[in-house]
């Protein structure tokens, strides 16, 4: 018996029932079908979860959950693929086991290995564990940093939860803006971990537990317990053949775990590689259709972002039964609502995408896999194009460079996607080391722009700082490509991919799962030289070649589309006047948050095509919006 428990929280430093209450209901959405709570009156101690029965829905397995000698307990939320595994190798004879859980699992494999242990669990989970007789918490966090976990030191009390709403509603503290993070979000748009928009508020890393003292009220550590580039695994892999009977044996099993509930289950599927795999691997496995879910885009204008063909021909070819969505993109203001579900504000617009396909997707099943995660392992966005065009750019003269940037610089961009905008950062990285080389790849707005768009007393350190801390972690033989793999990895994905597909799949309660993020995969692709990943055949080579037998050659040719919105054209329309309605130059000047001058600069540089500015746009005004739900409580 397993159950997904989808919401956690907790304090140390009181029992108030009525907190801890509060606390758990503000993660309401996270799980439907039931809560609990408990306090912990030796140590001052608080737990809360909110639950989403995915296997056995009968009531067993109550949360939190204390072992036998009642020594420890737990609050966890998420889910153990390996779990039969790990039980069946604890000593039967030392070990009693009162339920079928995952969740019991942990408890007795921290009897037997200590903190040791967690490096152990395959899964997505994030869960506080309580040791009463070492007068211990530990909060742990999973390996890729698929469930979130955030914490904060407020008037002497350690407070934590899924969610950064639960801290607050503790009343510990009160919302106040970080703005090196602030920094961070406009040249990133998100906020990288372990820093959060709210001061004194922190996101747990991925991969990391933090062990607090329960007696003299202080954190002990915060550990490290898995790191691909620090355990040493060096690019080694060069025989094909090899590797890919390695990836298919890999993704065959994580799938088979993933595919395990008590509850209707299906998949997300678009024309890409990455989800392809997914069905066509869950189809081979499952007793029945798999359900499968595609967005269409509908409209003269919106021809670019639709791959109803592509998903059309891998659902025929594996008999799924299969729904589309046919998206209405007449409302863009609605993305501005979304901050409803942020805690943080969001820049990336496909957040959007994936709030409306969970929402329909959450009618027809609670559980949905998805290929989240293949991107950043085997090469898969445009930038890593950019590691193969620098061995060679590198060379051409720093004079050559400026020349040609210049004359890029110069022509109209093309709103349908960004090309020019990755040509323009590829030229503005030559000369730079790899952190900054790097930014220049994925920032919206670089060092100086911000500058521009801030008022002084909001500006920070660089953010290339949060890169360079990972950067230099990665092992002197690696490739560049793996290098930048690392980085997203590390960064990109779990603060902003899955930061976003958690946040807009459970304010549905839909369950989201990853396959490609288990950490055998993810260990296995870093083993693997860039050059197999990334040739002259296109992205992704070495995981087409693996599974080119699986899905049709028509759609292993098409290149990556992305799953977007036309942001540009909408920021030139649609979204244009909201600058008019909410940001106002009284009201800008007044905040002295951005500065106003900027701002109309920046939106007729728009909207005469000189520079796509939409992004950069689109964050100032999700940015706005959340500083006016979260910390200012305004109305528009």
């Amino acid at each position: 018996m397993r159950k997904i428990l989808c919401g956690i929280c907790g304090i140390v430093g009181s029992t108030n029932q009525s907190v801890i209450e509060r606390m758990t209901g503000s993660l309401a959405h996270r799980g439907p079908d039931g809560s609990g709570v408990e306090t912990f009156p030796r140590h001052e101690l608080a737990l809360g979860h909110r639950r989403l029965s995915i296997i056995d829905l009968s009531t067993r397995g109550r949360q939190p959950m204390t072992n036998e000698d009642g020594t420890l307990s737990i609050s966890f939320t998420g889910e153990i693929y390996n779990y039969l595994k790990l039980k069946a190798s604890l000593d039967s004879e030392r070990h009693r086991f009162a339920s079928e859980t995952d969740t019991e699992v942990i408890l007795h494999l921290y009897e037997e290995k200590g903190p040791a242990g967690f490096a152990d669990l395959n899964g997505m989970f994030a869960f506080a564990l309580y040791d009463a007789e070492r007068e211990r918490l530990f909060l742990v966090r999973d390996h890729l940093g698929i469930k979130p976990l955030y914490y904060t030191i407020a008037n002497g009390k350690l407070i934590f939860g899924s969610e950064i709403k639960a801290i607050l509603e503790s009343g510990a503290c009160s919302p106040e803006i970080d703005w090196q993070a602030a920094n961070d979000f406009f040249s990133f748009l998100y906020v990288p971990a372990p820093r959060t928009i709210y001061r004194g508020i922190s996101h747990l890393p991925p991969a990391h537990y933090l062990e607090y003292d329960l007696q003299r009220r202080c954190i002990v550590k915060i550990e490290n317990y898995w790191d691909v580039a620090q355990w040493g695994m060096e690019p080694e892999e060069t025989d094909e053949q090899e590797i890919c009977a390695k990836l298919r044996t890999l993704m065959t099993e994580s799938i088979a775990g993933q595919m395990i509930s008590d509850v209707p289950l299906g998949a997300f599927l678009s024309g890409g590689v990455d989800s392809n795999i997914i069905v066509g691997l869950m189809a081979a496995q499952a007793s029945k259709p798999v359900k499968t879910f595609t967005v269409l885009f509908e409209g003269d204008d919106l021809d670019y972002y639709d791959e109803r063909r592509e998903a059309k021909r891998i659902a025929e070819k594996f008999g799924t039964e299969h729904h589309e969505l046919p998206i209405d993109l007449s409302r863009p203001e609605e993305m501005l609502d979304m901050v409803d579900h942020f805690d943080q504000p969001f820049g990336n617009t496909t957040f959007y995408l994936t709030y409306l396909l969970s929402r329909y997707t959450r009618e027809h099943v609670t559980v949905a896999l998805s290929g989240a995660g293949g991107d950043e392992l085997f090469g898969g966005y445009p930038r890593y194009r950019a590691v193969r065009a620098m061995r060679y750019l590198r060379y051409i003269p720093q004079t050559a460079a400026r020349l040609a940037l210049a004359a890029v610089s110069k022509i109209r961009d093309d709103f349908a996607d960004r090309r020019l905008h990755r040509i323009r950062a590829l030229l503005n990285g030559i000369d730079k080391n790899p952190a900054n080389q790097y930014l220049k790849w994925v920032y919206y707005l670089d060092e100086e722009r911000k500058g521009l768009l801030l008022r002084d007393r909001h500006q920070s350190q660089p953010s290339h700082r949060v890169l360079q801390s990972h950067l230099d972690r990665i092992p002197a033989g690696w490739d560049d490509g793996n290098r930048y793999s690392y980085l997203d990895v590390e960064t990109f994905l779990p603060d902003n991919l899955l930061e976003y597909s958690d946040k807009m799949s459970m304010a549905w309660s839909l369950e989201l799962r990853v396959p490609f993020l288990d950490p055998r995969v993810v260990e296995q692709a870093f083993r693997i030289p860039f050059d197999l990943k990334m040739n002259r055949s296109g992205s992704k080579a070495i995981l087409r070649k693996a599974f080119a037998d699986l899905i049709p050659e028509e759609n292993l040719r098409i290149p990556k589309k992305g799953f977007n919105v036309p942001l540009g054209s909408w920021m030139r329309t649609k979204l244009d006047r909201y600058f008019d309605e909410l940001l106002p130059r009284d009201y800008v000047d007044r905040e002295g948050i951005f500065n106003y001058d900027c701002i109309s600069q920046m939106r007729e540089e728009h909207r005469l095509g000189r520079r796509d500015n939409s992004y950069e746009l689109f964050a100032v005004l999700i940015f706005d919006k959340w500083y006016r739900k979260r910390i200012t409580n305004q109305t528009e």
